[in-house]
């Protein structure tokens, strides 16, 4: 199953957030899998499935992750992390709800995971996960791609627009359409406003620059999702990853047939 670019929009997630709706279902069903060289038979091992096609699976020292970022799903993290000691995250996302990325990438931070890629860590997921690990894997054939911030530009004007396509929607009478509409867009100021403050913060106790974010879009003139190589991601104060030699060369067709859409590497000037 693919990823669908539509449904993982960031500015999208922002909205449903704003608006108090709920985002788009993004990731697909996952089976899930033990680490490589792990069967997944020890009696330490468990797994539980969450709503929405998240799936949380504890192999020895190592939680698996797959799907979206979710309030839901971070609590499974949690409880799953409970004891014995994890080590490491490895991890399948289409991103999620900027905030709620965050209060991920805080997690691993504190609990000083490694992370591994498996497949594609995109958006929110590649803004607060991956950045957030000790030591970063990308396994053979995945990405971590991005597509913008809490900072893009233009982000609150596409949020005012998405809500007040929402409002129009439901037919209301003009004044009270009016007054939702007021209402939207001051709680989208105070959303967007609260979610830099909280991400200027998660960036400086990471320590990597908040620009990698948004550069492929904002410098290149991608228009959708974009990757760095292992080197160019280290100048944004990215370290510790390691990568297939070829991750930077992988064959543009191929890597849009594994994750269902383009991905455009992008090289610093």
């Amino acid at each position: 199953m693919r990823f669908s670019p539509a449904s993982i929009t960031l500015t999208l997630l922002v909205a449903a957030c704003a608006t108090g709706g709920n985002a788009p279902s993004t990731t697909p069903t996952s089976t899930g899998e033990s680490p490589a060289g792990d069967t997944g038979s020890r009696k330490s091992d468990m797994a539980l499935t969450t709503h929405q096609d998240i799936r949380v699976q504890r192999s020895g020292d190592t939680i698996i992750y797959r799907g979206r970022l979710t309030e839901q799903g971070l609590d499974a993290l949690r409880n799953t992390a409970d004891s014995p000691r994890v080590t490491t995250l490895l991890i399948e996302s289409s991103g999620g709800e900027i905030v709620v990325g965050m209060d991920f990438g805080n997690w691993v931070v504190e609990h000083e995971l490694n992370v591994i890629v498996d497949r594609a860590c995109l958006s929110s997921c590649a803004n607060y996960v991956f950045t957030a690990g000790r030591r970063k894997e990308i396994r053979s054939g995945a990405v971590v791609a991005w597509h913008g911030s809490a900072k893009q530009p233009g982000l609150l004007e596409q949020l005012n627009e998405l809500v007040e396509a929402d409002i129009a929607s439901r037919g209301l009478p003009p004044q009270e359409r009016q007054r939702e509409v007021r209402r939207a867009r001051r709680a989208n100021v105070k959303y967007l406003t609260g979610a830099i403050r909280k991400q200027d913060q998660f960036f400086y106790r990471v320590g990597v620059d908040e620009y990698v974010t948004r550069i492929g879009n904002d410098r290149y003139g991608v228009r959708g999702f974009f990757y760095l190589s292992v080197e160019d991601m280290a100048e944004f104060g990215i370290q510790e990853v390691t990568a297939d030699k070829d991750y930077a060369d992988m064959e543009p067709k191929a890597l849009a047939q594994r994750i269902g859409f383009p991905v455009t590497l992008i090289r610093l000037e």
